[in-house]
This record gives C-alpha cells, structure tokens and sequence, in this order.
C-alpha cells in the first residue's frame, strides 16, 4: 500500500498511515483465521498472502511468495470443486503479474488482493460448511 500511494504522488504520512491500517486488518484477520477451525491449506494460504500485504515495498520478485496461496486454493478447488469466479480471478492474478513490463505501474499489490479475497470467500464458505454439520 505504501508504495502504491507513494508511486501515484500521495505524501509519504497519508502513505503510512493506510500501510498501517492495512497491515492491522490483514493481522487481526490472520489471528481470527489461525484460531478458527479452518483448513491447514487455507490458513498457510492465508499466511503467505499476508506476507505480502504487510510489506511497504512489494516488487515483482517479492510475488513469487504468491505461487504458495495460488498453489493451494488450486489444490482446494480440486478437491471441493471451483467456484465460477475462482478460476477467472485466478486468471486475472496471472494477466496482471504478466502485464508488469508494460504497464509500469504496481500491479502486485492488485495481483495479492485478488487471491486475498479469493481466501477470504473460501474461508466464509469452510465457516458455513462448518456449522450446518451442527445444525
């Protein structure tokens, strides 16, 4: 987040201070996730994507961590079935990581969201599955 605002010419405290509301919220998100009842798969995925949604700086380099989350929601999918927006955002990662060279612009940090929220919807879905076994 930090280098995206600052790459669009925001000022470097209006950049901070998103960077460290983001990174709070990714935090207090991952605590929930590690002490819930998700899948080991999920939570891993979930870490690996928080790596990089904490960092300042997020090069292209940096997103090879991304292969991790994308490797393991691919895994879950496998098993439990895809749902119909899963495969196309997954896709979309892939176009926006590629398109880098030629756009120029921070692509990663839109690139980690995508498969943050795909975590976050297979995530709600396990809560759900979770609790109709008790109902």
């Amino acid at each position: 987040m930090f280098g995206l605002v600052r790459f669009f010419g925001g000022s470097e405290p209006l950049a901070w201070t998103l960077q460290w509301m983001m990174s709070g919220t990714v935090v207090a998100a991952l605590v929930l996730a590690w002490r819930s009842r998700l899948p080991y798969a999920l939570k891993a995925a979930a870490l690996a994507t928080a790596t990089l949604l904490v960092t300042p700086y997020l090069f292209l380099y940096d997103e090879m961590v991304l292969a991790i989350p994308v490797a393991l929601l691919v895994r879950i999918g496998l098993a439990d079935g895809f749902s119909e927006y899963e495969l196309p955002a997954l896709g979309c990662v892939a176009l926006l990581l590629l398109s880098f060279p030629w756009v120029g612009a921070p692509v990663g940090l839109g690139a980690t969201l995508i498969v943050a929220v795909l975590i976050v919807r297979r995530a709600g879905g396990e809560r759900v599955r979770h609790l109709t076994y008790f109902t």
